[in-house]
């Protein structure tokens, strides 16, 4: 195989530059106002009644807000009730452990709190990772578990930290879908904004002459959540000639025309498409099933996988260090694992998590020993509470160094009931050793555990890409592209674009001198795709593809 010249990848992400940058992402406040609202709300009302512990507790229900953030609401409210009921889930078994088998004052219990942890902390991250449900990922659940192991020695039962859990996870929901009054269809609206301006920008770069492959890639992914949120809104099933169907439509046929080079169909433009008795115009369908991407990820060679044992190796590893160790909170080492490497970023953009995270919480624990120290309680440690939960919001999609400022002392103040008596420095201290070990052991599994998965994810995706391709071209030999079945193969393909596209961004951080060799023949496996879709885009509604033996019968092989 020919090696492409190393200059032609994509740039290497730049170390300094990721972990000083601070990008603007736009208003990050509505959201951490809602963030803030979530915990706050339920737990005045429980310290006015006089529970001043119970109150701080609500703050892990409140964390199911986040999960919803930028949804659709006819889906939000799913979103953040699942995410509720598995933060009280969470909550109940790391209540048991703690009620049943004191993790401070016995060895036993200590190594339960890990198993747990870890077994948790592996499971949630195959599971986002295969649904591909991006942050906030796994780690809320993995904090509500390790703070719930503590709250018995607190003198709450885990029955009533779980309900407590419940209370906030409640009210979260109702702070979530209280935009709604406001401007029901904005999430919609946002997504489709995204899509016209990412797919501008692709037809730009392919204007001044730039092959622009990752332009192409942001484009069809804007575009792939932008079919999603407005599937989620059930906007196509209710409505198919809605102005913001065809809006999105009219994008996608641009998308198409661009990486054709063919001129677009007036016929087909947004603004002269009509809905007739005879003619309703196609839409992409909706995501995947769960069933289908779950399986999907359950092969050795899928990104998932590799995230999920990773995950594993340095939580059991981090944990038990802190275990043998002697010291107070394990938990916190197999947390600080978690955190680092719960989304599987590259080698570089990973290094740079780790660094995130132990500057972030050095930061954090002195912040925190300042505020413990004065021993704040009641409504100000509420209020205290709210703004760090505000904050966290406001700055985690430009900075995560910066987030973990504000995590930290959050997560220390909520299980502050369980260290009566306790010293600031000493406790900030111990946190930050354990936080030390966990964030060393995800760089070891990183950079040692299937250390050449990346060159095996990039090959099993251009792999299931050419099968996609292949399933999709023989189908179309015998029905139109509008065909549901049609319609369901050029889904799978889109779907498995999109994959390859994360494995080769992987590769080409983590392994230019072997990507090198491969990113001729990706790139050909990448284009086979896109050029099959947007054919299928280009092509009359009732009209058969033409020759769709070129894609069943000379897709490049990886």
């Amino acid at each position: 195989m020919t090696a492409s010249d190393p200059s032609a990848l994509p740039p290497r992400p730049r170390r300094r530059q990721l972990f000083v940058a601070v990008p603007s992402v736009g208003p990050r406040w509505p959201g951490g106002l809602r963030a803030a609202l979530a915990f706050g709300v339920p737990a005045l009302a429980l310290l006015a009644l006089g529970f001043p512990t119970e109150a701080l507790l609500t703050a892990a229900g409140g964390f199911a807000v986040v999960y919803g953030e930028g949804r659709p609401f006819r889906s939000r409210w799913s979103v953040v009730l699942w995410a509720g009921l598995a933060l009280v889930l969470s909550a109940t078994v790391g209540g048991l452990v703690g009620q049943y088998a004191d993790p401070r004052n016995s060895v036993v219990g200590a190594v339960l709190v890990v198993v747990v942890l870890t077994v948790q902390g592996t499971v949630a991250t195959f599971v986002v990772d295969a649904l591909r449900l991006g942050p906030p990922g796994a780690f809320f659940f993995v904090l509500t578990c390790a703070i719930a192991t503590i709250v018995p020695q607190s003198g709450v039962t885990a029955w009533v930290n779980s309900a407590c859990v419940a209370l906030g996870a409640l009210w979260a929901l109702v702070v979530s879908m209280a935009p709604a009054l406001r401007d029901a269809s904005k999430p919609e609206r946002d997504a489709v904004a995204a899509a016209e301006r990412s797919v501008t920008a692709f037809g730009e770069a392919r204007t001044a002459g730039d092959p622009a492959v990752g332009a192409r890639h942001r484009a069809a992914v804007a575009v792939d959540r932008a079919w999603a949120a407005l599937h989620d809104a059930e906007i196509p099933a209710r409505r198919i000639d809605d102005p913001l169907v065809l809006r999105l439509r009219g994008v996608h046929l641009d998308f198409a025309r661009i990486i054709g080079d063919a001129p677009l169909d007036p016929e087909h433009a947004s603004d002269t498409v009509h809905v007739t008795p005879d003619h309703t115009p196609s839409v992409p369908m909706s995501r995947p099933t769960i069933r289908f991407r779950l399986l999907r990820a359950l092969h050795v060679d899928s990104h998932a996988t590799t995230t999920a044992l990773r995950v594993f190796c340095a939580s059991a590893a981090s944990g038990a260090i802190a275990v043998v160790a002697g010291l107070g909170r394990p938990d916190w080492a197999v947390i600080g694992a978690v955190l680092v490497l719960q989304q599987g970023l590259d080698r570089p953009r990973g290094t740079v998590r780790a660094l995130h995270r132990l500057v972030g919480t050095a930061a954090g624990v002195v912040l925190f020993a300042i505020v413990f120290s004065l021993s704040p309680s009641g409504f100000v440690l509420v209020l205290l509470l709210m703004a760090l939960q505000f904050l966290i919001e406001l700055v985690i999609a430009r900075n995560y160094g910066i987030a973990v400022m504000f995590i930290t002392p959050l997560a220390l103040l909520i299980g502050g009931a369980s260290h009566p008596g306790a010293q600031a420095w000493p406790l900030a201290t111990e946190r930050l050793v354990e936080t030390c070990i966990g964030v060393l052991c995800a760089l070891a599994s990183m950079w040692v555990v299937a250390r050449h998965a990346h060159r095996r994810c990039l090959l099993w995706c251009d792999g299931r890409v050419l099968d996609a391709c292949r399933r999709t071209a023989d189908l179309l030999r015998s029905v139109t592209p509008t065909h549901p079945d049609a319609m369901t193969a050029r889904r799978d393909v889109q779907f498995e674009l999109v994959g390859a596209a994360f494995a080769a961004g992987h590769a080409v951080s983590d392994d230019r001198e072997w990507t090198s060799a491969r990113w001729d023949s990706h790139l050909r496996v990448d284009a086979a795709g896109y050029d099959l879709l947007s054919a299928c885009w280009r092509t009359d509604d009732g009209a058969m593809l033409a020759e769709p033996e070129r894609w069943a019968d000379a897709a490049p092989r990886p």
